[in-house]
């Protein structure tokens, strides 16, 4: 069983998640979600009493640095789907994975990133016989985004 914190719970990205968590936790053991976090008990940080397996933030960026301070503090691997952070702010995430598990992307829609993949090839391939050639992908968001466009950005660790 696979031991989850939720870190952004009450967006709406984190009340998809936790919906989702908690239907198929009815007919599948494989996920318990352990703790469902958001700006109105982000103190729960403090009093975490069973160490989850993952972190899995939806949250918004000053929220993900408690998720990955808790992180890197308690060595658990987390998963950012974030979005709104500065170039210091990347940095600061690279340094973090290096020393603790980090899978980050700015759209998790299986979709977008087989559509990136296949660009990035196609950028490739026509690279190779013009050199010319620009390709811009316009990322279109509901107007309550509050911080589009995404960036798009994973880092190994």
């Amino acid at each position: 069983m696979i031991n989850i914190l939720l870190n952004g719970a009450k967006g709406n990205m984190g009340k998809a998640f936790y919906e989702y968590i908690y239907e198929n936790c009815k007919y599948n053991s494989d996920f318990n979600l352990l703790y469902a976090i958001d700006r109105d008990n982000s103190d729960l940080f403090n009093q975490i009493n069973h160490k989850p397996d993952v972190i899995i933030d939806f949250s918004r960026p000053r929220a993900t640095f408690l998720a990955l301070d808790y992180a890197l503090k308690n060595l658990v691997p987390i998963v950012i789907a974030t979005t709104g952070f500065s170039e210091e702010d990347e940095e600061k995430i690279k340094e973090f994975s290096e020393a603790i598990p980090i899978f980050k992307s700015s759209n998790m829609s299986y979709n977008i990133n087989i559509f990136s993949n296949i660009i990035s090839l196609l950028a490739k391939k026509l690279n190779t016989i013009d050199d010319k050639i620009d390709i811009e992908i316009i990322e279109k968001h509901h107007r309550n985004k509050l911080d589009a466009p995404s960036r798009y950005c994973s880092y190994d660790s």
